[in-house]
């Protein structure tokens, strides 16, 4: 009996399909067995990535900050902790400063990760975060986030006591300076007042005062000045609120006299209404040129 070439083609692929499945379950089982626990990271250090771009600084940083995100995801979703991604975030901002995203992210991919990351990460983050705000000294929303890592977030699992209460109120403070700055976020004014309260809870009494009466004096919330004026009778006292009311009434009553049909902010820039021929002089008394002269004017009235 003599086989066709189909014949001799099927038998071979008969013997191969039983091959396959005896072979299957012992090689299955040994892919499982294998995990990947290091990262290889191929990338140098920062300064000679800097080098190696050849002058194309930002161009490397963008395809750099692509592929970090890329593999970021990638390990969530096999589970895997991402050991240097701070490495990348680093060299990505030394190639490109003012790269304004990876100062903005840093602290989630950094610490938002499959596994637990340790405290030297969590340091690394807020080194990354602080230099994005020496980058950017007037972004609202990088300040708003940055002290809210280190006011809420990174600091929860801090190890150190002490640091975490040295964490918070830096945190706090620099929620402070967002809430100084201009930005679209309207949710700003409520978490000033939440900035305050953390501000009293470190230590930090008279910089939440100041703080509080510095929001009364700017804001024009109804609802966000009778929390602040909440948070300043529980915190300093009936004597503190009576006397942040009476500045802003006299305020107002300058304002209501002097140029009553302009904004509050263009009447802060113009300053106070003066007689200039009391200010005329290096030597003038009784002048107030500015509102903080006019403050302290006041109080000088009241004592």
């Amino acid at each position: 009996m003599r086989w066709s070439s189909g014949g001799w083609a099927l038998a071979w692929l008969g013997l191969g399909a039983v091959g396959v499945a005896l072979a299957r379950p012992a090689l299955v089982a040994r892919h499982a067995a294998v995990q990947e626990r290091d990262d290889v990271v191929a990338l140098p250090g920062p300064e000679r990535t800097v080098v190696l771009s050849l002058g194309y600084r930002a161009a490397l940083a963008d395809v750099l900050y692509a592929s970090t995100l890329v593999q970021s995801g990638l390990r969530l979703q096999e589970r895997r902790g991402f050991e240097h991604v701070a490495d990348y975030l680093e060299t990505i901002v030394t190639l490109d400063p003012s790269y304004r995203a990876p100062y903005r992210y840093a602290d989630t991919l950094i610490t938002f990760q499959a596994k637990p990351v340790s405290d030297e990460q969590r340091r690394r983050a807020r080194a990354l975060l602080l230099r994005g705000l020496e980058q950017f000294p007037y972004d609202q929303e990088l300040w708003n986030s940055t002290g809210q890592f280190l006011a809420y977030v990174g600091v929860r699992w801090l190890a150190s006591s002490a640091e975490q209460e040295a964490w918070r109120r830096e945190g706090a403070k620099i929620l402070a300076r967002a809430c100084e700055l201009v930005g679209s976020n309207e949710n700003i004014p409520y978490h000033c007042v939440s900035a305050a309260r953390l501000l009293s809870d470190v230590g930090e009494a008279d910089a939440a005062r100041r703080f509080v009466e510095r929001l009364l004096a700017v804001s024009d919330d109804e609802e966000v000045r009778q929390l602040a004026l909440g948070y300043l009778q529980v915190v300093q006292g009936t004597t503190a609120l009576a006397e942040s009311e009476r500045r802003t009434a006299a305020f107002n009553e300058a304002w209501r006299q002097d140029l009553r049909f302009i904004s509050k902010d263009l009447l802060l820039i113009l300053g106070p209404s003066f007689d200039p021929a009391r200010c005329a002089g290096s030597l003038a008394e009784g002048c107030a040129a500015t509102w903080l002269e006019w403050s302290e004017r006041q109080d000088r009235r009241e004592r």
